[in-house]
């Protein structure tokens, strides 16, 4: 999964908005969405314009279930398999695991 940066900047580019066609939209100068889009910081209230402009949705997310999301996102996105980061699974598991006992959770959920 990608950082919020390439995020706003690979939704821009989706949306076929140009870094100048989104500040616009915002009432910004294109330096700054070029700056957001080098990692420069992002208020909140910016953030949240943004997302609105692209249709995103911005969401806190607990740690522990990072991988797990960022594979469905990957997925959906269809450029990922059913496996995400650090052993997540996101349905099933590997074929080489359907001996092992199911109670094991540890193979699906990176321990904390």
């Amino acid at each position: 999964m990608s950082d919020i940066r390439e995020q706003i900047r690979i939704a821009r580019e989706a949306k076929g908005l140009t870094q100048a066609g989104l500040g616009q939209r915002l009432a910004q100068p294109q330096s700054s969405i070029s700056r957001i889009e080098r990692g420069g910081d992002l208020r909140l209230s910016t953030l949240l314009e943004v997302a609105r402009v692209l249709d995103l949705e911005p969401m806190l997310i607990p740690k522990i279930l990072v991988p797990a999301v960022g594979a469905m996102i990957d997925q959906a996105a269809g450029r990922g398999s059913l496996q995400g980061g650090r052993g997540t699974f996101l349905v099933g598991g590997d074929p080489e695991d359907a001996d092992e006992d199911p109670s094991n959770e540890s193979r699906f959920w990176p321990a904390p």
